[in-house]
């Protein structure tokens, strides 16, 4: 009986042995086909298998060292024991790989290859709803008020503003670096971005706000009001556009204003002098979280429904055919232009590099951001980044981007 259980102790000694062999000198050949195994790694299940099967045959031999040898176990530890425990380790090692591959699959971008960047943090005293770039000061809009950068190589802290109110949710940076404005549930406030108290612009709940040119636009719900200098006076038109705004953007090259709502673009034109008018309406089929324009094309992000951009016409802010991508990022919070490309900011699938020409192709993507949701870029100041995911404002540079 101790003979044949010395031989069974034995072969499962050389049977351990032979399947670290066994990884071992399948590791290289299998790596190659893991590489291009979009399914997961089978060189990640079989060690996982083989070491779960190890780990069994290790629990086992345990079991034999401490049971008692004089009152025979009601399961052998070799006849019994170990092949319950080794098939058991197996199949747990295969689930566990089953699992990272899993994981794997869902991090890694379905199209475009893995973008490498630079990163430049500042954490934010809480997690942004908004954010706004111009002349090398950034403001980041919070529950906690307003927090003022320095659009630097490295951001630095400066000053928080609007600290008592409540309800904020979005800002933007005027001209100047001299005043801000900042939306909440209840009013449009305006306020010096380095002192003062703050003063209502409008009366009730703001549901987008945008700077561009010489003034500023705010919607209450499908109420749209534009402030801009006429004749060295301030002159502010209103217009209903029928349907609540969410998102708002200046479009330079037109002179102009994008607005988005739950299913359409508009394009409101107030430089005949007669007041607001809608220009042009696009339907997009679902909401438009954010709008970015160039001297080119005009593009929407629409949360799960990807992104969509339209080339402008020949002749005046006309735009024509547009082009569509959904299959990355799967939610796109807020996008912006820079150097030609498009970048998205897609949550936890990260910074999403597209260039949309001659057809919309994701050149990279870049996880290093685990929820990128807020994106503002110009020329001066590069790219910076609203993270959620760690309450953090974040300047990205790519390899060939100048720090």
């Amino acid at each position: 009986m101790t003979q044949s259980k010395g031989r069974i102790v034995s072969r499962g000694r050389s049977l351990a042995v032979a399947c670290l062999l066994l990884v071992g000198a399948a590791s290289p050949v299998l790596a190659q086909r893991a590489d291009n195994e979009a399914a997961g790694s089978p060189v990640r299940r079989l060690r996982y298998t083989v070491v779960g099967g190890l780990v069994g045959v290790a629990l086992a031999a345990g079991y034999s060292s401490v049971v008692d040898k004089a009152v025979p176990p009601s399961c052998d530890p070799w006849g019994c024991a170990m092949p319950f425990l080794s098939l058991s380790g197996a199949i747990t090692g295969l689930f566990l790989a089953r699992e990272i591959d899993a994981q794997r699959r869902a991090e890694r971008p379905r199209v475009g290859i893995r973008d490498r960047v630079g990163l430049e943090v500042a954490v934010l005293p809480a997690m942004p709803n908004g954010m706004s770039l111009r002349d090398s000061l950034i403001a980041i809009v919070s529950d906690s008020g307003v927090s003022l950068f320095a659009a630097e190589a490295k951001p630095r802290a400066l000053r928080r503003r609007g600290v008592g109110l409540r309800g904020l949710r979005d800002v933007a940076l005027l001209p100047g670096n001299e005043r801000l404005l900042v939306s909440s549930d209840v009013a449009l406030y305006g306020t010096s971005s380095r002192a003062g108290t703050a003063s209502r612009l409008l009366d009730g709940a703001i549901t987008a706000i945008a700077v561009g040119g010489d003034g500023w636009l705010a919607a209450r719900g499908a109420a749209v009001t534009v402030e801009s200098q006429r004749g060295g006076a301030t002159v502010r038109d209103s217009i209903d556009i029928g349907t609540p705004a969410i998102s708002a953007a200046y479009d330079e090259s037109s002179a102009s204003w994008w607005v988005g709502t739950d299913s359409a673009l508009l394009r409101l034109d107030g430089t005949t002098g007669s007041g607001l008018r809608i220009a042009e309406r696009i339907s997009t089929g679902a909401g438009v979280r954010a709008i970015a324009s160039s001297r080119d094309w005009v593009a929407v992000a629409l949360g799960e429904a990807g992104v969509t951009a339209w080339r402008r016409g020949d002749a005046g802010g006309g735009i024509i055919t547009p082009v569509r991508l959904q299959s990355e990022p799967r939610f796109a919070y807020d996008l912006a232009f820079y150097n030609g490309t498009l970048l998205v900011a897609g949550g936890t699938d990260g910074l999403v590099r597209i260039a949309l020409d001659p057809t919309p192709t994701v050149l990279g993507v870049s996880r290093d951001l685990p929820f990128a949701t807020l994106l503002k870029v110009d020329a001066k100041n590069g790219i910076w980044v609203g993270d959620r995911g760690r309450g953090t404002l974040n300047r990205v540079t790519y390899p060939d981007t100048p720090r």
